[in-house]
């Protein structure tokens, strides 16, 4: 509704036009209508309201997840996770959740009055508003920080523009945010993720990621409901997760041709093992045909769910792997493209076997033959996956949301 009419407002004034004569990203408009409108609400800051919000407002997941169901079932907290679709919205209610629609003027002032507002990618979960100076608002962040971040121009030509300044809109990392969360208590993570958010270093908080609670669930019957869920036989032994990074545009190629999908799909029957193939939320040009034993996934279905019952896990440039280190299982970093995406993106180490927990193959040919010997693979890279699981975890013990919030003082 609220995003309708300033569409249309803008659209009248030729906004698009407008914003190509000033060089400027055309989104700017609406955020500074949006955080200068939000001062027209009152800022009494309610002290059980906790807002949360993740994926752009695309998805319930993550950090806020988790985050949410401890507050749900621990605290006596009002809680409403933000989000930007009728249809999540509808989805989610239906499963009990509190949401509230973002683009509405009762959104605006809930987040006025939120005691603290926890987000997994920036303020794009929520909205640009000014908030309380009583308002404690953490960045929860999506992953270990391998590959290099701030490479687009939304975030350095925009975010850091001289139109932000000149406008007064606090919309740069260490005006924005109380504190980042980081999972790794290493000199070199926590320095990577300052440089990178340009964001004071003691501000950045190692409590654990919330999301990785699920990993120490005590519920027995976890993994056999997580099964149904997905849509996995139990005639099925293994179970492997493919989950890669997001491209963008610049990659051209597929990490598996039809002849690879088949001769997977084949030792798949071979070995009773199935292959859920999961794309960022983002992705656009990964593309995978399903068969017997191969199955896609929702990219917007939970990557912590998937990761619970996996068997073996292959990634690549993804932080995804510095999750499942904690469940102590095999990990295979399959890197078809490693030219070109170290020359497009770039990783923060001086190469990827400086961090891998695990063999890394650049050919799906290779990558065959390692999962039909995965046992021996494992031993091999047992004391390195020790070394980098505790490298990129400081805590393996299921209490990282609990542990936040008392480090905020809200619990």
């Amino acid at each position: 509704m609220l995003q309708r009419i300033l569409n249309k407002m803008l659209m009248h004034v030729k906004i698009f036009k407008l914003a190509k004569v000033l060089k400027i990203n055309p989104r700017f408009f609406f955020d500074l209508i949006i955080f200068h409108l939000s001062k027209l609400f009152r800022g009494n800051v309610d002290d059980k309201l906790i807002v949360l919000g993740g994926a752009s407002g695309k998805a319930f997941m993550g950090n806020t997840k988790y985050l949410y169901y401890y507050l749900r079932d621990n605290t006596d907290y009002k809680i409403l996770y933000y989000v930007k679709s009728y249809e999540l919205k509808q989805k989610l209610e239906r499963n009990g959740i509190n949401t509230i629609y973002a683009y509405s003027l009762e959104a605006i002032k809930i987040l006025r009055k939120a005691r603290a507002v926890f987000v997994t990618h920036g303020y794009i979960d929520v909205l640009p508003i000014k908030f309380s100076s009583r308002t404690i608002f953490v960045q929860t962040w999506h992953g270990a920080d391998i590959k290099i971040l701030n490479s687009s121009p939304y975030f350095n030509k925009y975010i850091y523009s001289k139109w932000t300044k000149i406008f007064r809109l606090k919309l740069r990392n260490h005006e924005l945010y109380d504190y980042v969360l980081n999972p790794s208590g290493e000199k070199k993570p926590l320095q990577i993720l300052s440089n990178a958010f340009k964001y004071p270093i003691e501000r950045i908080i190692t409590t654990g990621y919330p999301r990785n609670d699920i990993f120490f669930s005590k519920d027995p019957y976890l993994s056999q409901k997580l099964k149904k869920k997905y849509g996995i036989s139990n005639s099925i032994k293994t179970i492997v997760l493919y989950a890669p990074t997001f491209r963008e545009k610049f990659s051209t190629k597929n990490p598996f041709s039809m002849e690879a999908q088949h001769k997977l799909n084949e030792l798949g029957k071979k070995l009773k093992t199935i292959f859920l193939m999961k794309t960022h939320i983002s992705e656009s040009l990964i593309k995978i045909e399903e068969s017997s034993n191969i199955k896609s996934i929702r990219k917007d279905d939970d990557i912590q769910e998937l990761l619970f019952i996996t068997d073996l896990l292959i990634t690549d440039y993804s932080s995804v792997f510095c999750d499942f280190l904690l469940l102590n299982r095999p990990i295979i970093l399959y890197v078809y493209d490693y030219e070109e995406y170290i020359n497009n993106r770039g990783i923060y180490y001086d190469s990827l076997e400086d961090i891998t927990p695990g063999p890394i193959f650049y050919s799906s040919e290779d990558l065959l033959n390692a999962i039909e010997n995965i046992e021996e693979y494992y031993q091999k890279y047992e004391s390195k996956h020790e070394k980098i699981k505790k490298y990129f975890n400081k805590y393996k013990d299921g209490k990282s949301s609990e542990r936040l919030l008392r480090f905020l003082k809200l619990i």
